[in-house]
């Protein structure tokens, strides 16, 4: 049934293997955070003619609501669906089982009988008690043949994850998903803390987004506490409000501080030998610390063989966006410069080990994603200039050259070096322009 030379491209499983992950699951969910969602659903949605497919509308779905547009939906395919469904949504006081109880059997009578159902914008539906309960019991009652296909911008830890414990439900590529994704099975049901620096200043407090903070101080204290897990209380007094004396300066930061623990349900960090620690009351995942862990797991002194580091092309997919991106304050944007100059540097690590093997189209290709960070970097024109001339390809040479004499011009107001002129002599034969 998932034979398909798509899936490994997408999710890194062959048939076998991911026939035998979801074998026993009711419902399949799409990790949020898997950068290859919309592929992995186009391929859902292209497996089988007997697949039911529904976008969601509308906002904060209540389960009824969810359900009538099921209803109504399905009833375009399957014109009498719904009918035991209806019935119940009409009975004052439905339990959430009563309600899953009645579209399995309504789903029983569908005509064709669906293999697969699938829901797109999932998150639309609030998770609730109720809408939680539905779950439980309805993937322990769907019958085998079926199977939800869940894609979900947000998912809450609850109910999914004690579902993926007793195996009735699945998150389809969580594992590649930032420290293997907060669904694993294996995992202790702790909070989970996401938090993305890299990638549009998101957080997530168990699955769901962070999107209210009572003002700016309190979300740009919490993304220091995050970005410096040991900081004395004089370091943040000196960042953040170096103004004002030591007892104003206290005030604040403790209202603030209670401002961050409101928000996100717990304590984030905890004092104690004179610094402010991670309170390990939640597990916390940090893309910029997993950044900077595989730029340093892929560094390797040995230089005679150049391997790729994979450490290295895991990290570069990690940075999606600038540090904080629309942040102003000076620690991050010391912070946000620090990590660009990594990213270009494994960039261009990587594009000299594409050249040393060989492979000087890759190693192109890593040199311009470079320079479109720090168009300024002689030393990558230079690289360029002399891949494009190896290549027989001269006019780009001589453009790369001109494009980098305008940038500095533009930005520096200064020519390029002695020694980029001289080694455009070298390689082309004739002086610079």
């Amino acid at each position: 049934m998932y034979s398909t030379s798509q899936l490994q491209s997408i999710t890194g499983l062959d048939a076998t293997q991911f026939e035998s992950f979801v074998r026993t699951a009711s419902i399949i969910l799409l990790a949020p955070r898997f950068r290859n969602r919309n592929a992995l659903l186009a391929w859902f949605t292209s497996l089988v003619k007997e697949t039911y497919y529904y976008t969601l509308e509308g906002s904060n779905l209540t389960l009824s609501s969810f359900l009538q547009s099921i209803i109504d939906k399905t009833q375009d395919i399957s014109p009498k669906f719904g009918k035991q469904t209806l019935q119940a949504l009409a009975t004052k006081n439905v339990s959430p089982q009563d309600l899953a109880d009645t579209l399995i059997a309504d789903l029983a009578k569908a005509k064709p009988t669906p293999r697969f159902f699938i829901i797109d914008n999932f998150d639309l539906l609030q998770p609730t008690d109720d809408v939680n309960e539905f779950f439980y019991y309805f993937a322990e009652k769907l019958p085998k043949g079926l199977q939800f296909v869940l894609n979900s911008r947000n998912l809450a830890i609850e109910p999914w994850h004690s579902l993926a414990r007793s195996e009735r439900a699945v998150v389809l590529a969580d594992d590649q998903s930032l420290d293997g994704g907060i669904f694993d099975p294996e995992k202790a049901q702790t909070p989970h803390l996401e938090v993305y620096g890299l990638s549009g200043s998101t957080v997530y407090v168990n699955g769901l987004p962070l999107t209210t903070w009572d003002g700016p101080l309190p979300k740009h204290l919490f993304y220091y506490f995050v970005d410096h897990p040991m900081v004395t209380r004089d370091e943040i007094f000196e960042t953040f409000w170096p103004d004002l004396s030591i007892k104003e300066a206290t005030n604040v930061f403790h209202v603030t501080k209670r401002k961050i623990s409101e928000r996100l349900g717990f304590e984030l960090t905890s004092y104690s030998g004179g610094f402010y620690r991670p309170s390990g009351q939640m597990s916390v995942h940090y893309d910029v610390h997993n950044f900077e862990e595989l730029l340093a797991a892929g560094t390797s002194d040995d230089e005679e063989k150049p391997v790729i580091p994979n450490e290295w092309y895991d990290a570069i997919k990690l940075y999606r966006t600038p540090f904080l991106s629309g942040f102003d304050m000076p620690w991050i944007e010391r912070r946000r410069q620090q990590l660009k100059q990594a990213y270009v540097g494994a960039l261009i690590g990587i594009g000299r080990m594409h050249k040393a093997v060989g492979q000087h189209d890759d190693a192109i290709s890593f040199y311009l994603r470079a320079l479109r960070e720090v168009p300024e970097r002689e030393d990558v024109h230079r690289e360029l200039m002399g891949l494009y001339t190896a290549q027989g390809l001269r006019d780009k040479a001589e453009e790369q050259y001109r494009m980098l004499k305008l940038i500095l011009r533009r930005t520096l107001d200064i020519s390029p070096s002695k020694m980029t002129r001289t080694f455009y002599k070298t390689l082309l034969g004739k002086d610079p322009e």
